[in-house]
């Protein structure tokens, strides 16, 4: 049952109050809501100025918002309002689709932990791949072997590839894990000394073996970043779902309903205006 907080802001304020007055007039609507707020205001004799909160149902709204004092002339619509359903599915994919009694929410839900629980097994075993081959690395390839190298023969010119020479990145970085496996120049130090531009066999061996645990690695976390792709679709895909669902466009038994408002009536005695703010939820 979908229900309405109506709250009475001013009640028959006369057409014919000057500004001081209405100034007055919400300042003490403001203090009932909020106590303290505008201090001493003083309401003009014979004026009423009342925040009256009303809980009702949606089934009966207007005859039983009249039964507790509410001001005639004003409508309450029923229904679920489109932003708060929009919300709701936006936080909890399939929550909107569920307060409004559709089953098809527990799909959303569904695959909401699919998907998260995709996206943690496939990052864990990314980032586990990656400790592998950078103990993998730290063991075979031979840094000390290569600075040496590079303090002898490159001072000069860093960035002589013809002769082995570029320089390395920040030693633990995911730029150096990258270097040494991608830039021939860094091959022949796997497994040990190495003799520029002519890697050893078993150096070779190294280094596709290490580019091979690599690969697998940036595989899992790219397919970890997938799942958090999709899941955060699924979020605006049922957002999307719960809004057009609540607006009418989803089965007959549901109506649009206003959001957020102020609403505007003229009593049965035409003595002044009520002004009523009205939420939905």
């Amino acid at each position: 049952m979908t229900s309405q907080a109506k709250v009475v802001l001013v009640d028959m304020v006369r057409p014919a109050l000057g500004h001081s007055a209405r100034l007055a007039v919400m300042c003490a609507m403001i203090a009932a809501l909020v106590p303290g707020v505008c201090g001493g205001a003083a309401v003009p004799e014979g004026t009423s100025a009342r925040a009256d909160f009303v809980l009702i149902s949606s089934l009966d709204a207007r005859s039983e918002l009249l039964s507790v004092g509410g001001s005639d002339g004003a409508t309450v619509e029923s229904g679920h309002s489109p932003l708060m359903m929009f919300l709701a599915s936006l936080a909890v994919p399939g929550s909107g689709e569920l307060l409004q009694g559709e089953k098809r929410g527990y799909l959303f839900l569904l695959a909401e932990v699919a998907m998260w629980s995709g996206f943690y097994v496939l990052d864990k075993q990314g980032m586990d791949e990656r400790g592998d081959y950078e103990l993998f690395a730290d063991a075979n390839w031979d840094l000390d072997s290569y600075i040496e190298f590079y303090n002898e023969n490159c001072s000069e010119s860093p960035h002589d590839y013809a002769n082995g020479c570029r320089p390395l990145a920040d030693f633990g970085s995911q730029e150096f894990y990258e270097d040494i496996g991608k830039y021939d120049v860094y091959w022949p130090w796997w497994g040990g000394d190495g003799v520029p531009n002519e890697p050893t066999a078993g150096a070779l061996a190294l280094r596709n073996e290490y580019w091979g645990m690599r690969k697998d690695s940036n595989t899992s976390l790219k397919q970890a970043r997938y799942f958090m792709m999709a899941a955060l679709l699924n979020h605006i895909v049922s957002a999307v779902d719960s809004f057009i669902l609540a607006g009418g466009h989803g089965t007959p038994n549901h109506t649009a309903a206003a959001d957020v408002g102020i609403e505007f009536g003229v009593p049965d005695d035409a003595a002044g205006l009520s002004v009523a703010f009205v939420a939905t939820y």
